[in-house]
């Protein structure tokens, strides 16, 4: 990571010791300005006994806060990876602090931020550390009252992106739902149900999953460059899944399909009430409301096993607005996501020359995305292992260590794992052990040098992550989703898929060969770890702690397991 002046992130000034950070603020009922806590919402729209509102055709409790309060949108300013990401932005450049922070709680604190520009008391990182009205809404991250009274406003456009969605004035709550019968949320909150058909649309989500920064030098000047920082939402314009087209390709779906999904995990439509009051049999009571549908489960379940993780074994510092229990169904959701809907993996081809095996791997990708999607600490890549007739391992590449750091057959760290080391080049033929196909984005600064800090990427040196099916080079969004370094040469590098060659010795006389092959995917990679921590600030060391606390696990995508000659 980029040399930086020992600077704590506004929670201490000796970068050599940080002081320990304060537990989080407990989650509370807070109404402030033209927003309110997860909490408040509550009363109405999470699951109670005796109520058969909100709950699936097995009368399974699938209530919009219940699902929610689990979520990485639930614990965005809870995030502690993402606290310390910001703080070592700050950490390399202290003069843009206040331009960082606001850039960050744009979409990890949007109701802090956008009450802060209407009363000049912007959300700070020392602020997460309070416990104010204003704190409250900025630790409920990415909740109720601001998606839902979000415009279609300038939707799908530039003006929209990185957190500049169009809020109303109305206090209006936004459904899918038509004719919504509103005195009971009126009178309890203040606020009014309206019927809105962009809350089912991809350009509500990507407000804030399209996000570019502005690149600086390393002394703070803005070079006038503009770094598409994540994307999944032009992907997703760029592939079949688009559903915004005036005639959609069949399977066209949206975000909302997969991560807010309107049926029950066992794939049944759902139609139930919306809502209950004090735990009245039939939700409402009275026969106030009837059944509606669509209505999505509020699961926004992606790909994140590992912060999830962090946040339940350390609750009684980051006071989630959940328990154990709920968070670990959503890591089950996400690790089912991953295995189920994400990726394939298929072995296509075994060929021998003399002692000599080749086989070769065909990957991929079913996301509306690209794979990996989103902030570039993320990576996939292919574990295989090659076992002879008598059990002996005769050549392997991708395999990792305890701590999730990739290894040659000698069990010795690669140096791309580690901080200041080379970046493995995309591969689409693997001879020795130390190569790797690894699916990533890896960051270039202004001199073209690999960086991990973000505001100092001016470039993508690397992005062969997995294209998603459809994507086409001449498409609008091509531009900002488009291919990087050796992949953009590989004739086998295509839209929705990739394949990769291994070749080895393997005497016939040895076989036949069990081959064992692993599509794995980590949200944060070990040699992005080691760069972030060559900072130390507050937050960087509580995460450190966290961090080797777990380790770095690797979820498996898709496996093949093989016998050849």
């Amino acid at each position: 990571m980029d040399a930086a002046p020992p600077v704590d992130a506004g929670t201490g000034t000796d970068a050599s010791s940080p002081p320990t950070l304060p537990p989080l603020a407990a989650s509370r009922t807070v109404v402030d300005d033209a927003f309110a806590t997860a909490p408040l919402c509550a009363d109405c729209h999470a699951n109670a006994q005796g109520s058969d509102a909100m709950r699936d055709e097995a009368s399974r409790p699938i209530a919009p806060f219940d699902l929610w309060r689990s979520s990485m949108m639930a614990s965005a300013a809870r995030d502690p990876l993402w606290r310390a990401m910001m703080s070592a932005e700050i950490a390399a450049t202290p003069s843009r602090k206040s331009e960082i922070e606001a850039k960050c709680f744009s979409c990890h604190g949007p109701m802090a931020k956008r009450a802060g520009l209407e009363d000049g008391v912007l959300p700070t990182l020392e602020m997460v550390y309070t416990d104010t009205d204003r704190s409250q809404i900025l630790l409920d991250g990415v909740s109720c009252t601001v998606c839902h009274q979000i415009t279609s406003d300038d939707f799908g456009e530039d003006s929209s992106y990185s957190g500049n969605f169009v809020l109303n004035d109305s206090q209006s709550i936004y459904g899918p739902h038509v004719d919504p019968f509103g005195m009971p949320m009126w009178r309890s909150t203040g606020y009014q149900p309206v019927y809105a058909e962009h809350t089912t649309e991809s350009a509500l989500c990507g407000t804030c999953h399209t996000l570019f920064t502005n690149t600086l030098d390393p002394d703070g000047t803005a070079t006038g460059d503009r770094f598409a920082e994540q994307t999944p939402y032009l992907e997703w314009r760029n592939s079949v899944y688009n559903d915004e087209l005036a005639s959609p390709l069949l399977g066209a779906a949206g975000c909302q399909d997969c991560h807010v999904p309107t049926t029950s995990i066992d794939g049944v439509d759902i139609r139930t009430e919306i809502a209950q009051l004090g735990g009245m049999q039939g939700g409402m009571g009275g026969g106030h409301l009837s059944a509606r549908s669509p209505y999505g489960r509020h699961v926004f379940v992606g790909a994140n096993t590992f912060v999830p993780a962090l946040i339940r074994d350390n609750a009684e510092e980051l006071q989630p607005n959940a328990s154990a229990a709920a968070l670990n169904a959503t890591i089950a959701a996400a690790r089912d996501q991953l295995e189920q809907r994400s990726a394939t993996l298929e072995l296509v081809g075994a060929t021998r020359d003399g002692d000599e095996l080749r086989v070769t791997l065909l990957l991929r990708n079913l996301a509306g995305h690209k794979l990996p999607t989103g902030f570039p600490s993320r990576r996939s890549w292919v574990r295989l292992q090659v076992i002879d007739d008598d059990g002996q391992l005769v050549f392997s590449s991708g395999v990792t260590d305890d701590k999730g750091r990739i290894v040659d057959m000698e069990g010795q760290v690669l140096a791309s794992e580690t901080r200041g080391g080379p970046i493995q080049p995309h591969r689409d033929v693997i001879t020795q052990d130390d190569e790797v196909l690894i699916l990533e984005d890896i960051m270039g600064d202004v001199d073209g040098s690999p960086t991990f800090t973000l505001l100092r990427a001016a470039e993508h040196l690397k992005d062969n992550r997995l294209l998603p099916k459809g994507w086409n080079p001449n498409h609008p969004d091509a531009e900002h989703t488009g291919v990087h370094g050796a992949a953009s040469q590989d004739e086998s590098f295509m839209d929705g898929e990739d394949t990769v060659s291994y070749e080895f010795v393997a005497p016939t006389i040895d076989g036949p060969y069990r081959i064992q092959a692993d599509f794995l995917y980590q949200t944060l990679s070990p040699r992005f770890a080691a760069e972030l921590f060559s900072h130390s600030t507050s937050e960087i060391e509580a995460f450190k702690r966290y961090y080797k606390a777990s380790g770095s696990p690797s979820e498996t995508m898709a496996a093949v397991d093989s016998i050849v000659d």
